[in-house]
């Protein structure tokens, strides 16, 4: 199959532009602190600071102990969510299981030694297999942030970039004998993603004479539409994060209640009316 021409009328653009870099993430120092505290000095040493992907690769650490890799799950979270006010707390709920941070570092020694399609195996294969809760609420459309800034962290020539909705509609409308999966863990759709970036950045790069990696395709994708003019597509994308959906409005509620003096109470009410109104598939997601 041929590149798609969206992604070529995008990457023209782009390259017209002189191929800009992502617009930074934004993030409250504040709101993130009053979630995790935890983790207080970590984010006073960021500043901050906005946080674009180029930025936190250079932040993050080459991973050896479990204490680094939450450094980039936390780098990979405030650039993924930026100002969206349940970010914070739908990190802290993945972060409080006493095994997140052993399973994130399971996840990180996986994609530094073998790569980023083996990491996204490790996390389904785990799912699918029975053991449910390992890094319970962590989905793949923020896992594969995380992947994607261990990968680029480790080796830069190939990284395993983000998979997501986004992704997703933009695959369905432009590459329909493409099919994925982003609901949940499926490896084969990550497979098949990883393997469309790597064909249209080969394709790019010898069309024009000028190297393109997969992550600028995964990039490209994004920005569809884009004039590369200031923050106009960044702007779009993140007003998509806000669309309301049931299970992101409930996260909102409990990101509410935590600051209440009856949390437990709050956010035990929420969590039973949860049950009862949304679907199985999503009750137990990060987005």
């Amino acid at each position: 199959m041929t590149t798609p021409d969206a992604l070529i009328t995008t990457y023209e653009r782009w390259r017209q532009a002189g191929r800009p870099t992502q617009v930074p993430s934004k993030w409250n120092q504040k709101s993130w602190t009053n979630q995790l505290g935890q983790y207080e000095d970590f984010f006073k040493e960021l500043k901050g600071d906005p946080i674009d992907r180029k930025q936190a690769v250079q932040l993050a650490p080459v991973v050896t102990n479990e204490e680094e890799a939450v450094q980039v799950f936390l780098l990979a979270m405030l650039w993924g969510y930026g100002l969206v006010g349940y970010g914070p707390f739908r990190t802290r709920r993945i972060l409080d299981r006493p095994e997140a941070a052993a399973e994130l570092f399971e996840v990180a020694h996986v994609a530094q030694s073998d790569g980023g399609l083996a990491a996204f195996k490790l996390i389904a294969d785990r799912r699918n297999g029975g053991e449910r809760s390992f890094l319970k609420w962590l989905g793949p459309a923020f896992g594969t942030k995380y992947i994607y800034f261990l990968t680029a962290k480790n080796n830069p020539q190939e990284p395993a970039p983000v998979m997501d909705a986004v992704v997703y509609r933009w695959f369905r409308k432009h590459a329909p004998d493409r099919k994925l999966r982003v609901g949940f863990w499926h490896t084969p759709s990550y497979k098949q993603f990883l393997n469309s970036l790597e064909e249209w950045a080969a394709d790019i790069s010898q069309q024009f004479d000028q190297e393109i990696q997969i992550d600028d395709v995964e990039y490209l994708i994004f920005a569809e539409g884009s004039r590369f003019e200031g923050n106009d597509w960044s702007e779009s994308w993140e007003a998509e994060q806000r669309v309301a959906s049931p299970s992101l409005l409930f996260d909102q509620l409990r990101a509410l209640a935590n600051s209440s003096h009856n949390e437990l109470q709050s956010l035990a009410l929420i969590t039973e009316l949860e049950g009862l109104l949304l679907p199985v598939d999503e009750q137990g997601e990060l987005a």
